[in-house]
C-alpha cells in the first residue's frame, strides 16, 4: 500500500466498539508533523489501552481510530524540521495515548520520542518494550529507587509493566516479592523475585506479612487500579512508598501523620499531554536505557506471543482474557 503515497492498510473502528468489530481496510497515510517521524511498521505490541480507546475511552480522539502505541519500524519519511535522523533508521517509541496509530503499515511520532534499535535485538523484542518498559522503569528507577536488601512487592509481577518492574528492580539488589496468578512461579522466579506469591487461592496480605516478618514491604507497585492500590497501602511500612500505573487510592480515612507514606502516579504518556520538549525526549531517554540493558543481556524483553498483523484482532482478545506471561506482539513486516 505505500506504493500509492496516499493509502495504507490499517485496522480500524469507525464508532465506539468491541474487539471484534475491528475492520482491516485502507486508510489515509498519515503525513508527518514538521517534528514528527513516520515509520513503517515492523512490530507493535499490545495493550489494555488499545481495548479501552477503541471503546471510546480515553481523550477524544477523532473517529475512525486505529489504536496502537509501541510501535518499532524503519523510517520512512521526515518533517522538514526535522534533524539527526536518517531514512531507514530502525527506531521504537511509544506513540500518543490520544491518537494512537500503530495498527497500520506506517505511523507517526514526534522524533523527540524515538529511540535507535541496535543490531542484535529484533523488532518483536524492541516493540516489547516501551509503553511496559518505560512505566516500570519510571516506577522502580525514577521513583522507589529500592536499595539493596529493600523489599519490594509487585502486583502483576507476570505481566508486562509487573515483569519489567521484576527485573529492574532485582537488578538493584532489592528483595522483590512478586505476586502472580496461576502457573507462572518459575517464570517470576526466573526474572529475579525472591519469592513468588499467588494470588489464587490466596490471602496476599497475610503472606506479604509472613514473609516480611509482620513489618511489611519497603515499597510496592501496583497495576491493578485504585481499589486494589488502596489495599497495597497496608502492606506498607513507615515511611513506605508506593508507585500506581492504574490510578492512585483514596486515602481520606487515613489518620494525618500516622505512616509518612509517599504516592506515585505512574503515567509516562502524560509527556504528550503537557507537551513539554525535555519529557518528550525522556521517553527516549528511558527507551535508549531499555534497549542497552536489553543488548547487554540485563534484562529480558518479555515477548510472550507474537501474532501475524492478519490475526490482530483475535491476539488482542488473547491479551484482555489475560494469562499472557509478558506482552503480545503483531509482526507486520519482516
Amino acid at each position: 500500500m505505500a506504493g500509492s503515497g496516499q493509502r495504507q492498510l490499517a485496522w480500524t473502528m469507525d464508532r465506539p466498539g468491541r474487539i471484534q468489530d475491528l475492520r482491516l481496510v485502507e486508510a489515509p497515510l498519515p503525513v508527518p508533523g514538521p517534528d514528527e517521524l513516520r515509520i513503517a511498521v515492523h512490530a507493535v505490541a499490545l495493550n489494555r489501552h488499545d481495548a479501552a480507546f477503541l471503546a471510546g475511552g480515553g481523550p477524544q480522539a477523532p473517529w475512525p481510530r486505529i489504536a496502537g502505541l509501541d510501535v518499532v519500524g524503519r523510517i520512512e519519511a521526515m518533517g522538514e524540521a526535522v534533524r539527526g535522523w536518517r531514512l531507514g533508521t530502525r527506531v521504537m517509541g511509544m506513540l500518543d495515548p490520544a491518537r494512537g496509530g500503530g495498527f497500520a503499515d506506517f505511523a507517526v511520532m514526534p522524533a523527540l520520542v524515538a529511540a535507535p534499535v541496535p543490531r542484535g535485538i529484533g523488532d518483536a523484542e524492541a516493540a516489547a518494550l516501551p509503553g511496559a518498559g518505560i512505566a516500570a522503569f519510571h516506577a522502580i528507577e525514577r521513583r522507589l529507587q529500592p536499595r539493596d536488601g529493600q523489599s519490594v512487592l509487585v502486583f502483576g509481577a507476570s505481566g508486562g509493566v509487573g515483569g519489567f518492574a521484576v527485573q529492574l528492580a532485582a537488578s538493584r539488589r532489592a528483595r522483590v516479592l512478586a505476586v502472580h496468578a496461576g502457573h507462572a512461579r518459575d517464570h517470576v522466579l526466573a526474572l529475579g523475585a525472591a519469592e513468588a506469591i499467588d494470588r489464587v487461592g490466596v490471602d496476599v496480605a497475610t503472606m506479604v506479612r509472613a514473609l516480611t516478618d509482620g513489618r511489611g514491604v519497603d515499597a510496592a507497585l501496583d497495576v491493578v487500579g485504585r481499589a486494589h492500590a488502596a489495599d497495597c497501602v497496608a502492606l506498607l511500612q513507615p515511611e513506605g512508598a508506593l508507585a500506581c500505573v492504574a490510578g492512585l487510592p483514596r486515602l481520606r480515612r487515613r489518620m494525618p501523620f500516622a505512616s509518612a507514606l509517599t504516592l506515585h502516579e505512574i503515567a509516562p504518556g502524560v509527556a504528550y499531554r503537557c507537551g513539554d520538549p525535555a519529557r518528550l525526549r525522556d521517553l527516549s531517554v528511558v527507551g535508549r536505557a531499555l534497549l542497552r540493558r536489553v543488548a547487554n543481556g540485563n534484562i529480558r524483553p518479555l515477548v510472550a506471543e507474537i501474532a501475524a498483523f492478519e490475526t490482530l484482532p483475535a491476539a488482542l482478545a488473547r491479551l484482555m482474557a489475560g494469562g499472557l506471561r509478558g506482552r503480545g506482539v503483531v509482526r507486520r513486516r519482516a
